[in-house]
């Protein structure tokens, strides 16, 4: 059976000064109001990786006048070529699940794209935000193995969910781009989701983490966490333990993975929000203001938010929006 995704990528749009020689190459992916958080990643990359040079990937699938333009100029600002991949949505139709959200399994592009142009490549999350030296990734020997991994959170939990033997988290995954091919791993992948729409019918259970996971089972060299640090910017009840997060500056890639968002209008006053918020308002997506609470669940982690810190006017505004919202 034809592979659905080999066509997904209409078309490339090269931006910015194309480097000589070999280059780490870089990709991200998302929808096309991720651009903005797309670009800070680059932004922070490219500020802590002055030395390394760096080609960046850009799956999305629409782009705008407005944001080539803005592209254009980061990639300039970065003294970087950036490559836009656009992505016809329509391809994906036979493993969406009831979310209808095609923009879940555009990393399943990532290798196929980059087969003969490089290696490896790194892919990241567009909640996230480098803060460290790539170099240990650009030259790291992971062998026979089909990608570089860092575990995900309560990796014992989801072992047992879905047998497999680890369990890692799919922001972040340095990829052997020939094992990839040499194993048919695009081909597998993509048979793998639609099975799994199949077997589960269209209704939500799991996206592309899972499917990742139990197609790389075995083949995967586990790194230290700080590579995909999973930060969390979210608030527990009063009545349960908030969590505790490592120190960020000792993190090289911090992986903002939960509700909370370092765009979000509530958490601006955490010091490494801070640190993500000047790096956007340096960048050509300085005039996007933070995104106030929409949803309940937003909502809910905004009036918590201002409780921790006090704000008892603000936190009863935000609780009075979530009991609407729940009604």
């Amino acid at each position: 059976m034809a592979n659905v995704l080999a066509h997904a990528v209409t078309e490339t749009v090269s931006l910015g000064k194309k480097a000589e020689g070999k280059t780490f190459h870089i990709a991200l992916t998302g929808t096309a109001d991720y651009i903005p958080h797309m670009g800070v990643v680059i932004l922070s990359a490219a500020k802590y990786n002055a030395d390394l040079p760096i080609t960046y990937h850009v799956f999305v699938n629409e782009l705008t006048e407005d944001e080539k333009a803005r592209l254009s100029e980061a990639a300039d600002m970065a003294g970087s070529e950036i490559e836009v991949h656009l992505i016809d949505d329509a391809c994906f139709t036979s493993m969406l699940l009831s979310d209808g959200v095609a923009a879940f399994f555009y990393r399943f592009l990532v290798p196929p794209a980059l087969d003969g142009v490089a290696d490896r490549v790194l892919y990241l999350d567009g909640d996230m935000m480098v803060r460290g030296s790539l170099r240990y990734l650009a030259e790291l020997d992971f062998a026979r193995n089909a990608a570089a991994v860092v575990t995900d959170r309560k990796e014992r939990l989801q072992m047992e969910r879905v047998h497999t033997a680890h369990y890692f988290n799919a922001g972040m995954m340095l990829i052997n781009v020939d094992l990839w091919r040499e194993k048919g791993f695009f081909d597998d992948i993509v048979r793998r989701a639609e099975e799994n729409v199949k077997k589960m019918g269209k209704r939500l259970s799991h996206h592309d983490q899972d499917i990742h996971n139990q197609m790389l089972d075995g083949h995967t060299l586990y790194i230290d966490r700080k590579y995909n640090y999973l930060y969390n910017l979210d608030r527990q009840s009063l009545f349960k333990k908030q969590p505790m997060n490592d120190d960020y500056e000792k993190q090289v890639i911090i992986h903002f993975a939960g509700h909370a968002k370092p765009w979000h209008s509530w958490v601006q006053e955490w010091p490494v929000v801070r640190e993500y918020a000047a790096i956007q308002q340096a960048s050509p997506w300085r005039d996007c203001p933070p995104v106030p609470p929409k949803g309940q669940k937003n909502l809910h982690q905004a009036a918590r938010t201002a409780r921790m810190y006090g704000r008892w006017g603000e936190m009863l505004k935000w609780y009075g929006k979530y009991i609407q919202s729940k009604l």
